[in-house]
């Protein structure tokens, strides 16, 4: 069995806030939420290192992206296809246009992650 290593630390007003929610939310006693929340920080900051593998933060955008950019695809595609002529006598002039969607929704995306609200 190995030694226990008692830490100490004081919090205050939002933190001690914030950690008495998560505490009482869970259902915990003050050390095992702080045990928890400590294991989970340490996890994130210690896999935050230096290989060159993507976060999953990165992956989670990566695939948000892709599936708003498949949405608005499908709605496009839907919208042009009801007509099957129509499709194939504009198919080369309406890929500027699919191009310009996908730009708008990388756009959209990147404003999401970066925290602006739709307006």
């Amino acid at each position: 069995m190995t030694r226990s290593y008692p830490l100490q630390s004081s919090l205050r007003g939002k933190l001690a806030q914030d950690f008495k929610t998560f505490r009482d939310k869970e259902a915990l006693s003050d050390a095992e939420a702080t045990r928890q929340l400590l294991m989970l920080a340490l996890r994130i900051k210690l896999n935050d290192s230096e290989d060159d593998s993507p976060s999953n933060r990165a992956l989670m955008e990566e695939i948000y992206r892709v599936v708003r950019g498949s949405s608005a695809i499908t709605d496009v595609v839907h919208g042009q296809t009801f007509d099957g002529e129509k499709l194939f006598r504009e198919q080369k002039e309406s890929k500027p246009f699919r191009q310009q969607v996908k730009s708008d929704i990388d756009n959209k995306v990147d404003e999401f992650l970066a925290g602006k609200k739709k307006g």
